[in-house]
């Protein structure tokens, strides 16, 4: 059926309206500060940043749908980068150079 002006409700079934591109990256699972040096890298992860990688502001989630944020806890990510997500949220909190360990 064709779309005719105006719009109708109908027109729009299906729509997705909230569609939040998301981007992937491979990480560490979570861990307090203190162990996550020691951590490998073998989980992926999404984020809605502009970036290759999460920072600060971003949220990051579990799942590729955007339904599941990660944990509060520190997580290490392309072996030389720390996130912190705070705030029970998955927002990134802050974003260092692994160096710190």
């Amino acid at each position: 059926m064709p779309i005719a002006y105006p719009y109708k409700f109908s027109d729009w079934y299906s729509y997705d309206k909230d569609c939040v591109v998301l981007t992937s990256y491979s990480s560490s699972t979570g861990t307090v500060f203190s162990g996550v040096c020691a951590l490998s890298i073998g989980s992926t992860y999404y984020h809605d940043g502009s970036g290759t990688y999460p920072a600060a502001g971003d949220t990051v989630y579990s799942d590729s749908a955007g339904t599941s944020v990660l944990a509060d806890f520190y997580y290490k990510f392309n072996s030389t980068w720390v996130i912190r997500i705070t705030g029970g949220a998955g927002v990134v909190n802050a974003s260092w150079p692994q160096d710190i360990c």
